[in-house]
């Protein structure tokens, strides 16, 4: 079943009229082009600005794109330099540039993808999983804002570095329980100037870059830290970060906090759905970023678990509907609970089939090892990533 799943594809130019090596459909699913048909013009029109997507198992022998495989990468690469941070040899401001410039490059290709991935499979420790799905996250704020590509890749950069050199203390407080003591609070208190610190030695960052890091955990009101800076004097990608980051964690959780969902009830309306996830720290955040995300993930961001009116455990591979509702849903666990051999199509918005509720992914645990890329067409193409 995976095989028929719709994944983007590049295109090699030139192609106008000539014969398409598979057949060809845009985002919604509709098909713009049968294989071996003469490719018009008008298909092949701005490739920039259209996603062209094919069949899975249709793929051409063309060098392709393997965005899971690259943010995968990236991760590991970030856990490494981070590593060489502590042990006092600092990298320079290229390998944290070409990160961004990966990562970037990957978000663009497959957004869907990435986010969906970024939710579900295993990261190399919570502290990278988190900066990751914050990028994610700060990209699609940026984009929505209106922001050139070079500003958003900045963002990413950013939010990929905003923890840099504490990864081993947010990973000591994903898993901790109760309060930090003392020194571990005064730490966290400070990573920001940290970060920012060990950035700017680099040399070559933007400044941009070093200012959003610097102030990602500053508040509109003033109750931000390290400098308790207010509305107009923190910078616009500081507050994009900030609702990223505040995302990132509602929907990753920790060991003492569980992760804050929406189900189909609180999804209702944007502003209900809003309310429902930032609850008080709206107060805190410029709620116009945080509009923009919400609005641009729609109700069941990539990667959400739903259990389906059927009794099914399912996942939402893909943004496709044009109201904000996805248009499907693949099947992992059918109603007693069992894994499908392969994921299972499922059409949404009939009576035979609808989103009953949000399955909260603590029932990840429960699913067995799972090749979490083939949910996006990259089971082939982006290895077996856990």
């Amino acid at each position: 079943m995976t095989a028929s799943l719709l994944r983007p594809i590049v295109l090699p130019p030139g192609l106008a009229g000539r014969p398409a090596p598979c057949d060809l459909f845009d985002e919604r699913g509709t098909l713009l082009a049968r294989e071996g048909s003469p490719l018009s013009p008008r298909a092949m029109d701005a490739p920039h600005l259209r996603r062209l997507y094919c069949r899975a198992g249709q793929v051409p022998q063309l060098a392709q794109p393997a965005p899971l495989r690259v943010l995968r990468d990236v991760g590991e690469t970030l856990a490494m330099l981070d590593a060489l941070l502590q042990s006092g040899h600092p990298p320079a401001a290229d390998a944290f540039t070409e990160l961004a410039v990966h990562c970037h490059a990957a978000w663009r290709f497959d957004p869907d993808a990435c986010i969906g991935y970024a939710r579900l499979a295993r990261p190399i420790s919570p502290a990278v999983g988190h900066v990751l799905l914050a990028a994610l996250f700060a990209a699609e704020i940026g984009d929505a804002h209106g922001l050139p590509q070079d500003s958003v890749l900045d963002l990413i950069g950013a939010a990929l570095t905003m923890n840099l050199g504490s990864h081993a203390l947010h990973d000591r407080m994903h898993a901790q329980h109760g309060a930090p003591d003392a020194a571990a609070r005064s730490a966290l208190l400070d990573h920001p100037r940290r970060a920012a610190t060990l950035l700017a030695a680099s040399g070559g960052l933007p400044p941009d870059w070093l200012r959003a890091v610097a102030q990602h955990h500053e508040n509109l009101d003033g109750s931000g830290y390290p400098q308790g800076l207010r509305r107009g004097e923190i910078a616009l990608g500081a507050r994009i970060l900030r609702v990223a980051d505040v995302f990132a964690a509602r929907l990753r959780g920790r060991r003492t906090r569980l992760p804050r969902y929406w189900n189909a009830a609180k999804a209702g309306t944007s502003e209900r759905l809003i309310r429902h996830v930032f609850g008080k720290d709206l107060e805190i955040l410029d709620p116009h970023l945080v509009r923009l995300l919400l609005v641009r993930l729609g109700s069941f961001p990539p990667g959400s678990l739903v259990r389906l009116s059927n009794g099914e455990l399912a996942i939402i591979n893909r943004r496709t509907g044009t109201d904000g509702k996805p248009r499907e849903a693949l099947s992992l666990l059918d109603a007693r609970g069992r894994l499908h051999g392969e994921p299972r199509q499922r059409p949404l918005g009939t009576q035979d089939c609808r989103v009953q509720g949000y399955a909260h992914d603590d029932q990840l645990h429960r699913l067995p090892d799972y090749d979490w890329p083939a949910l996006w067409g990259y089971g082939e193409y982006g290895g077996k990533v856990h």
